[in-house]
């Protein structure tokens, strides 16, 4: 059994724009550069065979599905397995803010060596444990859909800690770019 899922952060919101974390506790809508960021990414998916699109609840990541699926003219389907990591008490607050509040755990999470994987700010996921969720959230799309090539629109942390498991290391995840993943039988391979 052979999927192709791109994987792609969603467009840019007004905390983006200001430098604050939202996690999976703020649920905002795109703003007008997101929406144009959303409509450059379905062109760029148009063409690659995407036969239907999975998103995140969050406000965010459904308006760049809907765009995308609008767009290629395919199903939008909702997958809470796709959610933004929680990031704790770090949600909300500028990475100055974060970095002055929790020095330590600050700089562990933006990390991306092995030794930091469990780490997570107070009431929140670590790296780990959504890298995880997600390759079971993936995982259960390919084999419970009889499709073969995914869109799924996420977010930054999940795209992160995710492309992670292929030693690919993202200090940033751009909005509206696609990474390409192929599963096959049961292992996954980024092809770019």
């Amino acid at each position: 059994m052979k999927k192709d899922f791109y994987i792609f952060r969603h467009g840019q919101t007004d905390m983006n724009l200001s430098g604050r974390w939202q996690g999976c506790g703020i649920d905002m809508d795109l703003n007008e550069t997101g929406r144009r960021q959303a409509w450059q990414l379905a062109r760029d998916l148009k063409g690659r065979g995407i036969q239907i699109v999975f998103s995140s609840p969050l406000k965010r990541a459904v308006q760049t599905a809907e765009i995308v699926s609008s767009f290629l003219q395919i199903p939008l389907k909702i997958e809470n397995g796709l959610i933004e990591g929680c990031f704790g008490m770090a949600e909300g607050k500028t990475k100055q803010e974060i970095y002055t509040l929790f020095p330590d755990v600050a700089k562990a999470w933006q990390s991306l060596e092995e030794d930091s994987m469990d780490i997570s700010f107070q009431g929140g996921e670590t790296k780990r444990q959504i890298q995880q969720r997600i390759l079971k959230t993936l995982k259960k799309i390919a084999f419970e859909n009889d499709c073969h090539t995914f869109g799924i629109s996420a977010h930054s942390a999940v795209v992160r800690c995710f492309v992670l498991l292929f030693g690919l290391k993202l200090y940033s995840v751009p909005h509206g770019t696609p990474f390409h993943l192929c599963l096959d039988d049961e292992d996954f391979v980024l092809l770019d």
